[in-house]
């Protein structure tokens, strides 16, 4: 629930394009943003193909939503097909900033936003250049985003190494992610020990999908009978059955629960907060969000090298340093490992301090204020946050 605020008259004016409010990260930082702009005293309007999912409830009651109209489909072809009914809005409701909410639609947003006096705004929510990515492969999707940084008014990325990588292609960016709540300050300031004599709490979170490769992980997990440990994995996909059958195969299947998605933040937040591990063994990330949720809720992490962003955080926070994507052998042992040394809560909270929603995001207002040429949106009380 949002509390109902007064608001100041309109300093610019935004449309944050948001394909559906799904169960990713995107989605959720990019309602946080539309809901943020609001509270700020910004004219702000969400646009989506699709207005159902599971972030939905997320949405500010007063904020205005308009449907972009879509064919049905798969999503990258229904975002090529609704080129023409986005780029018509843009030159009906001629916003001062048209934001995309990530790498998907950075293209779609760019183009419809040629020709016109709004200002493009990209977001790079995924790899530049994915791990592991060589010759022509990765020099052509390097190409690609750099050619739509170009056609952007600016491009916001997450990371040193994706601003480094888009040098010389147009105005670029580097803001935190807006990812930690109050709600998971608390859960680090009042969690406790762990009993000795209890397993050891492992967490997994993310969309059931090769993406988050949660297989190297069950199989590094596998290599560690001698331990005590459960694991939880939250989130739904594809690959649900798989996995399943998988932990079958691994004789492991009696120490893994399957807990689907948990749209409640607040749930998501305290059962971070009631973990020693979270697991990350994605293939590739932007910068992932569960990894600063969960140390700001208090606990460790161990990660493969999905992207150089994360690299900095884990060695702020006292983590052990990434390993290879898809070794269930270094997984396994940096696991061991991060258990038997974990860090102080109190580091882990401090290297994530700067992904505080409410710095964060301002940090987003005063950036969209630059480029539209206005004063730096005045300072209000601070919104309350799920």
């Amino acid at each position: 629930m949002f509390q109902s605020r007064t608001r100041s008259a309109p300093l610019f004016s935004v449309a944050i394009y948001l394909y559906q409010p799904g169960d990713g990260g995107l989605d959720r930082v990019a309602i946080l943003l539309a809901n943020h702009l609001l509270d700020r005293g910004v004219r702000v309007e969400l646009w989506m193909a699709r207005t159902d999912g599971p972030t939905a409830h997320l949405i500010d009651p007063a904020l205005t939503v308009r449907q972009v109209p879509a064919p049905q489909g798969r999503r990258r072809l229904a975002m090529i097909a609704q080129f023409p009914a986005l780029a018509a809005m843009v030159r009906r409701h001629r916003p001062d900033i048209l934001y995309s909410a990530g790498n998907q639609s950075n293209m779609l947003v760019a183009l419809a936003a040629l020709g016109t006096k709004t200002h493009a705004v990209s977001r790079i929510s995924n790899p530049i250049v994915r791990p592991g990515q060589q010759g022509l492969t990765a020099a052509t999707r390097l190409a690609r985003f750099r050619a739509i940084a170009r056609m952007s008014a600016m491009t916001i990325v997450m990371g040193a190494h994706d601003r480094d990588l888009l040098a010389g292609s147009g105005p670029v960016r580097l803001l935190p992610r807006p990812t930690v709540t109050p709600s998971m300050e608390v859960e680090r300031t009042t969690r406790r020990p762990r009993d000795p004599g209890t397993p050891c709490r492992l967490l997994m979170v993310g969309r059931l999908a090769p993406q988050k490769d949660q297989a190297t992980a069950l199989a590094a997990l596998a290599r560690l009978p001698h331990l005590n440990w459960r694991l939880t994995i939250v989130g739904q996909g594809p690959l649900l059955v798989d996995l399943q059958a998988q932990c079958e195969r691994l004789g492991i299947a009696d120490r893994v629960t399957f807990s689907g998605f948990i749209c409640d933040p607040h749930a998501l937040a305290a059962l971070m907060g009631q973990a020693d591990l979270l697991l990350q063994p994605s293939r590739w990330e932007g910068l992932c969000a569960t990894l600063i949720e969960a140390l700001a809720c208090g606990a460790g992490v161990v990660a493969t090298d999905s992207t150089p962003n994360i690299r900095a955080i884990l060695a702020a926070a006292g983590q052990h340093p990434v390993v290879p994507v898809g070794d269930a052998d270094a997984f396994g042992r940096a696991i061991e490992r991060s258990l038997v040394r974990p860090a102080a809560p109190a580091q882990l909270g401090a290297a994530v301090r700067d992904h505080r929603v409410d710095l964060a995001l301002d940090r987003y207002v005063g950036a969209f204020a630059s480029l539209a040429g206005r004063v730096e949106a005045r300072a209000l009380p601070s919104p309350v946050f799920p």
